[in-house]
């Protein structure tokens, strides 16, 4: 009887490290997903600017899209072949 549950912890061991192992693998596949672009940086670059206002500027680097987001509102800065500036509230989706 104490054999059997030695195998079975045992089996239970390789059977946790293994599902462990292709977590950790498909979270290293997702994250490789994401890519890099041609000159060898991450295709979005974000920073955070403001005080009181905190913002985040989204940059896609191969289009050169733009975007602001802040706590109570979203702007699309477009291209720089296409520039606009749409301002659209996300309070409702806070709230």
């Amino acid at each position: 009887m104490e054999h059997n549950k030695q195998v079975l912890r045992r089996n239970l061991n390789l059977s946790s490290l293994a599902i462990g192992f292709l977590l950790a693998l498909c979270l290293l596949l997702v994250v490789g997903a994401a890519g890099v672009n041609g000159n060898g940086s991450k295709r979005y670059q974000c920073c955070a600017a403001g005080n009181s206002d905190l913002a985040v500027f989204v940059i896609d680097t191969e289009t050169g899209h733009t975007w602001r987001l802040s706590r109570n509102d979203m702007y699309d800065f477009g291209t720089p072949s296409e520039p606009r500036s749409i301002r659209r509230s996300i309070r409702p989706m806070i709230d």
